[in-house]
């Protein structure tokens, strides 16, 4: 009798453990990262004939639940945190690469159409070398140049901004996870293995693992108590948690790029970003995005040194000497995020040799309401209230300011520092250094060219300003001053007459052609005031061109980023997909299927009420035998 109640409460206790399982597996079918459970029942062991411990036992012992299974793949398992891994990096990568594409549009208004708009406004003052409009226009043109450039570097300067606030945000997130892990690592060991307890310890491991494998690549090494040691990138990476707890990691920027630290706060050396992960696809960005600035401020430089060379070499329309029209390096003053007043400046600098190379603060005391500029070295400072002068810097102060209110001063260079230094159209020189005319007493049918040549230096100083080439006697040419009147002239120059050949004399070359008679003659002059002549801003023109030249390069970086976002978009999405179907590969495995799970709970169920009912048949025989008098 008293066998037969053992065996139904066994049944009972049992089968409501696995009910409760069940349970549990219903509940949680929609709880990511969530591991099926399963009762194993098992049968209790016999109890044997060992007088006088035991006594003899014919039924058996009847059954009961030895633990708590819980459904893992570790080959499934691990697939999915590799692909989600590489779908993290790929899906990063593309976020950034979109935002870098989106600065560099090819239309009108971007930079390719600001350099083709220089070079058209170039041409309408070829056209017209003595409009103000076109000298206006053309200037105007220029500021545009310069401004696309600084609003591009600016913009790169934000992104890279975004992109260390990510990789800092990441590193974070990994860190904390890491704590996590070495958290669940101590209460693992402390938790029997094959019961409800452990199994949800080791999903939130799992979870865990997961979300770091789409942070940075690791290899996660399963302890049989069900403890996590992992590595960064492979079995043979540095440790970042094992059995003594975490390590915590840092980023750092280095030549361009995101590399990593492992005790950032010791003597770690620097690790290489591993190739999977978002904060791989982060370290890709980072470093297209250096590339992109870098080949900007290459463009800037290449195009102010080309420019410049060419218009110092010409002369405006005052008959002055061209100067320099860009500059690559500027000044920029950024307000601090504490200031509270809306004060205004302009800046000016008026000389950029005196300017000091380290920075300046400017600062506003609300008690003197006075402004001071000073060095950040602490070495000069002035004081004022509306205007301030220092170093060849020129500020000119307004708005309304709050004592308090600071402003960092820095130097720019490249792309961010380009600038227009010419604000009068009378100064642009788009007139050669010097002019060519023909002699109306010529005989001959020759041409004459000439073209600026610093180099050339072929007449003896003191050379005169203004030169005659003359065809001699003999098929050869003769350089003489212009203004030498003696009888004959004295050749200062001459030789063998090449049709189209260039003639190097002095400061420029003059190239003549055509048929010549002895005693034809053309005069070389510099450029005066007001000359319609447009031999140097053609030359300006020239510069556009090349294999490819500066529309072209830019059009080659944005080709170049272009190409690239599309193959990670492409990449993106397979990579979405494989990551899709190793997760339903998984989920196959672990996951809660509510079909099978209601056809055990009706199993269990039955077994149950089967079990209630050898109690209640064990009751019913009792209280027969209590009956019986």
């Amino acid at each position: 009798m008293s066998d037969l109640l053992g065996l139904g409460a066994a049944g009972v206790r049992a089968y409501q453990t696995a009910l409760d399982i069940i349970g549990e597996n219903i509940s949680n079918a929609n709880v990511a990262g969530y591991a099926r459970r399963q009762a194993v029942v098992t049968e209790n062991p016999s109890a044997g004939t060992g007088y006088p411990l035991v006594r003899d036992v014919k039924a058996g012992s009847g059954v009961n639940v030895s633990g708590v299974l819980r459904a893992y793949n570790s080959f499934l398992t691990n697939d999915a945190r590799t692909a989600a891994g590489d779908y993290a990096r790929a899906a990063a990568r593309q976020g950034w690469l979109d935002q870098i594409q989106s600065y560099l549009n090819n239309d009108s208004q971007g930079l390719g159409g600001q350099l083709t708009g220089f070079y058209n406004a170039a041409q309408d003052l070829a056209a017209d070398p003595t409009s103000g409009s076109a000298r206006d226009a053309f200037l105007a043109s220029a500021g545009k140049v310069a401004d696309q450039f600084r609003s591009l570097a600016q913009s790169f300067a934000g992104t890279r901004t975004g992109i260390r606030q990510d990789v800092d945000q990441t590193v974070a997130r990994i860190n904390e996870i890491g704590r996590s892990l070495s958290s669940l690592n101590s209460s693992l060991r402390r938790t029997a293995d094959g019961t409800s307890q452990n199994a949800g310890l080791e999903d939130d491991r799992d979870r865990l693992l997961q979300e770091l494998a789409g942070l940075v690549k690791i290899d996660a090494e399963i302890r049989p108590d069900g403890t996590v040691n992992v590595r960064l990138d492979n079995s043979n990476g540095p440790l970042l948690v094992d059995q003594r707890g975490p390590k915590l990691l840092g980023a750092a920027e280095a030549n361009g790029k995101i590399q990593l630290t492992l005790d950032p706060f010791g003597n770690s050396g620097l690790i290489s970003v591993p190739a999977s992960g978002a904060l791989a696809g982060l370290a890709d960005a980072y470093v297209q995005l250096s590339d992109s600035a870098a080949a900007l401020d290459t463009l800037a430089n290449q195009f102010v040194t080309t420019v410049n060379a060419v218009h110092r070499q010409g002369v405006d329309l005052n008959g002055q000497p061209g100067a320099d029209l860009f500059a690559t390096s500027s000044l920029a003053a950024t307000p601090s995020r504490t200031n509270v007043g809306q004060a205004t400046l302009r800046m000016e600098v008026t000389d950029q040799t005196q300017v000091f190379p380290g920075g300046y603060e400017l600062r506003y005391d609300g008690t003197t309401s006075q402004w001071t500029l000073s060095r950040t070295d602490g070495s000069a400072s002035v004081s004022g209230t509306d205007s301030l002068d220092l170093d060849g810097v020129h500020l000119d102060l307004g708005g309304a300011p709050v004592g308090g209110d600071w402003f960092a001063i820095k130097g720019q260079t490249g792309a961010a520092g380009m600038r227009v230094l010419i604000d009068d159209g009378a100064e642009v020189a788009a007139a050669a250094p010097f002019s060519a005319s023909i002699s109306g007493d010529n005989e001959g049918s020759g041409t004459v060219a000439v073209r600026t040549n610093p180099a050339a230096a072929a007449i003896p100083a003191p050379a005169p300003s203004s030169f005659v080439i003359q065809a001699g006697a003999g098929n050869i040419y003769e350089i003489i001053d212009a203004a030498d009147t003696a009888v004959p002239p004295t050749v200062l120059a001459s030789g063998p007459y090449v049709p189209g050949a260039w003639i190097p004399v002095n400061g420029f070359d003059v190239q003549l052609s055509g048929s010549l008679q002895p005693g034809d003659s053309f005069t070389v002059q510099p450029t005066p005031a007001g000359m319609a002549d447009n031999g140097n801003i053609r030359a300006l023109i020239d510069t556009r061109l090349g294999n490819p030249g500066f529309e072209g390069k830019f059009t080659r970086e944005v080709t170049r980023v272009a190409t690239n976002l599309s193959d990670t978009t492409a990449l993106a999405t397979a990579a979405q997909a494989v990551r899709d179907k190793a997760l339903e590969a998984r989920d196959s495995a672990s996951a809660v299927n509510l079909d099978e799970e209601a056809a055990e709970l009706i199993r269990f169920q039955q077994a149950y009420q089967a079990s209630a009912k050898i109690i209640a048949a064990a009751r019913e025989i009792f209280q027969t035998m209590l009956d019986i008098r």
